[in-house]
């Protein structure tokens, strides 16, 4: 009996063992079949997506049949990658993970992987930077068509730069004058060099009058340019271009000065001319600047700026830039790329593409780059690529070499604080963060705090948070605050700590100490800031937007400002007198197409008719002025030095002679007349409240400090100063830019 029931179980568990085995067969053979159909679909016929379906459906289905089911999961892999979609990563690394002992397939996943991350590596990597080190660092130069020279001016002189020296491969050599003094410049980099690299074209100024040269590379023989060649005063409108052989000159020029409802920079047109003589020819529409002859000279690329029309309100339309190529012989013009704010065209040296700034995105300190496909005929055509510089471009970009490389001009990061130090010159103490934005500091009368203006986020902060209502009441179009942000006038202690924000209220919309020639001061009796203002008046009608730069007071403890006078043009660089009765400030006025003079005004403290003290023959430069202690002179800066005048006006004298044109920020009298303390050449220098040798002041900071504005201690014995490090411009190359 027993026999028989152990027969009966055997049989069973062989019965049961068949049918499982049959089962895992059929198992085996349909995830086989289906692997078959998949890798039909994905070798065969192409149809990738219907094999990565079958794959899938086989994990699905069969997920016991290890060995057929990890090849199903590796040619998803395969399929991914065929297709250049980053999936496959994913794919592959499920091979790895979820099918450990099928070796072969986890080899071959492995290998994939690596090959695809290096591949995605090489698709993504960034542009190559390589910084060109230049002893004398001028800040400005256009690359030569062979990208061997580098085109600058300095000291009025144009020169030339080899790019690679005797030293190692990245250091410049030594430079060549190729000009005698003669006012050239190329701020923003607008000289231009003929393709065949024997003349360059550059801009000078005589008397203040804009001239255009051609010089001979190979000889300096100088050709002038004929005609009146003011461009406005946007020295990007200044960008020349020459021809390949360097017979004709492409330019900007103005044929009515001042912002249009659709030029707001003026009405700027493309000319050409030959460069050995001959009358211009207007080649492109208005709103249009930024030449750049094509290396094969047929084609001019340009930027057209114009304010995009708003049907439901024209005056505040907002601006753009687009890019245009046009037939060198004339023709219509054709439009290639069609932006926000683009400039700054250069050719590639095929002429096949053509790069461009843009603007920087909010929040990022790079600044991007976009390459445009140029086609004739082709029309509109989006970029072959975007990147970005790791920050901002300083001018148009300097040139593409045959090398494949770009050369732009970069800033290093600008550090910038708020300092005190001795009057006698040791030892300085930090008493802000390192904040971007911070302005015109000057010492309350009580000795107890530093006032000036700063852009201020949450934690930089003594926080009072506003009610709505009062928030209803600020002047909050234009002058920037929210829950985070800050821009304006703010107190700090005097031994450093927290901002304490001075926020400004009522009707007007005034933005407060906007450099350049903002300028605060702090009224004697410490009741009142003084500050250059801006606002946006609403326009006219029929006129464009403009800003108005205004003198204007408020209370130290914040509230409504009072403009003390309306300007025609722009109130800068204000001061109050020691008896606090008078404010002098300078004035800018119209000369005449492209000239302007400034001119030293004074107002009663609570606002009235401006009065006149100096004249142009005084030339006043544009930067702070001073009433000495006892009231009796208004110092200034004027070309050569410090002058001071009676404060009532007449005749003004020489006080400190000599003074460098670079860097002049600010001067101030000591608060007992004995010294009188400038920065010029990024320095602060003091010297007698009567003139003399002026002695630079030594701080302790690191030697490439740049100081900014100041202000005295009531006592005397301390300054406070603005000290900036980094900023500096330098050159730099970059590659791999191209997918």
């Amino acid at each position: 009996m027993r026999y028989t029931r152990l027969i009966a179980v055997v049989t069973m568990l062989l019965l049961a063992m068949v049918v499982a085995t049959s089962h895992l067969l059929a198992q085996q053979r349909d995830a086989e079949v289906l692997l078959q159909q998949a890798k039909h679909a994905e070798q065969v016929e192409g149809n990738l997506e219907q094999a990565i379906s079958l794959y899938s459906q086989l994990l699905e289905d069969h997920p016991d049949v290890r060995d057929v089911a990890a090849k199903a999961q590796l040619h998803i892999g395969l399929c991914y990658e065929k297709l250049g979609l980053t999936e496959a990563r994913q794919a592959y690394r499920n091979v790895i993970d979820d099918f450990p002992e099928q070796r072969e397939e986890v080899a071959t996943a492995q290998q994939r992987l690596v090959s695809l991350t290096d591949e995605l590596a090489e698709l993504h990597r960034g542009p190559t930077l390589r910084k060109i080190e230049i002893a004398t660092k001028p800040q400005n130069g256009v690359l030569s068509p062979d990208g061997t020279q580098l085109a600058f001016t300095s000291q009025g002189s144009l020169w030339l730069l080899p790019l690679q020296g005797n030293v190692v491969p990245d250091m410049a050599g030594e430079p060549v004058r190729l000009t005698e003094p003669m006012g050239a410049w190329n701020s923003s980099n607008v000289l231009g060099w003929s393709g065949d690299g024997e003349r360059i074209a550059f801009s000078a100024s005589t008397e203040g009058t804009p001239e255009i040269h051609v010089v001979s590379v190979a000889t300096g023989g100088l050709t002038k340019i004929p005609g009146n060649h003011f461009r406005g005063n946007k020295h990007y409108d200044y960008r020349l271009s020459l021809s390949p052989d360097g017979k004709t000159l492409a330019f900007v020029h103005m044929e009515r000065e001042g912002s249009t409802l659709d030029c707001p920079a003026g009405d700027l047109f493309v000319h050409t001319r030959p460069v050995e003589g001959g009358e211009p020819s207007r080649l492109t529409p208005v709103c249009t600047m930024q030449p750049a002859f094509s290396p094969d000279g047929r084609y001019i690329a340009y930027i057209r700026v114009f304010r995009k029309r708003d049907l439901d309100d024209l005056l505040r339309a907002e601006i753009s830039r687009q890019l245009w190529v046009v037939p060198a012989a004339g023709g219509t013009p054709e439009l290639l790329l069609d932006s926000a704010q683009i400039w700054s065209p250069v050719w590639s040296p095929d002429g096949g593409m053509i790069a461009v700034l843009s603007e920087p995105e909010e929040g990022t300190l790079g600044q991007p780059v976009w390459v445009v496909p140029f086609a004739p005929g082709a029309g509109l055509s989006e970029p072959l690529t975007r990147f970005e510089l790791p920050s901002a471009a300083d001018g148009l970009l300097a040139g593409w070499t045959p090398g494949g490389e770009l050369g732009v001009h970069l800033k290093s990061q600008v550090r910038r604080a708020v300092y005190t130090a001795s009057a006698e010159g040791g030892n300085a103490v930090q008493v802000t963060s390192e904040l971007a934005e911070v302005y015109f500091p000057r010492w309350s009368p009580d000795g107890s705090g530093i006032i000036l203006t700063a852009g201020l986020h949450h934690d930089d902060i003594d926080w009072v948070p506003l009610e709505q209502s009062a928030i209803d009441t600020l002047s909050a179009d234009l002058f920037l605050e929210s829950e985070d942000y800050f821009f304006g006038l703010a107190s700090i202690p005097a031994e450093g700590g927290a901002f304490t924000p001075i926020r400004l209220a009522g009707d007007t919309t005034v933005i407060p100490g906007v450099p350049p020639g903002g300028g605060i001061h702090v009224s004697p009796d410490g009741s009142k800031i003084l500050f250059a203002g801006i606002r946006y008046p609403e326009p006219e009608p029929g006129t464009a937007p403009h800003a108005e730069v205004d003198i204007w007071t408020v209370p130290r403890e914040g509230g409504t400002p009072t403009r003390l006078a309306r300007s025609t043009l722009q109130d800068r660089f204000p001061c109050w007198s020691p008896d606090g009765e008078q404010v002098a400030f300078l004035r800018y006025e119209f000369r005449g197409k492209g000239h302007y003079a400034m001119n030293i005004h004074v107002v009663p403290g609570e606002g009235g008719e401006p009065v006149r003290l100096s004249s142009d023959a005084d030339s006043v430069e544009q930067a702070t002025i001073a009433y000495s202690p006892d009231g009796e002179r208004i110092a200034f800066f004027s070309p050569g030095g410090i002058k001071s005048m009676p404060a009532d006006g007449g005749d003004a004298e020489v006080l400190i002679a000599g003074v460098p044109s670079e860097g002049r920020h600010r001067l101030a009298w000591s608060p007992d007349g004995r010294r009188i303390a400038y920065t010029a050449a990024g320095k602060i220098w003091m010297a007698s409240g009567e003139g003399g040798e002026p002695v630079e002041l030594r701080t302790g900071l690191p030697l490439d400090t740049r100081y900014g504005d100041f202000g005295w201690s009531p006592d005397g014995s301390k300054l406070t100063f603005i000290g900036v490090m980094g900023g500096e411009v330098e050159f730099w190359l970059i590659s791999d830019f191209l997918p």
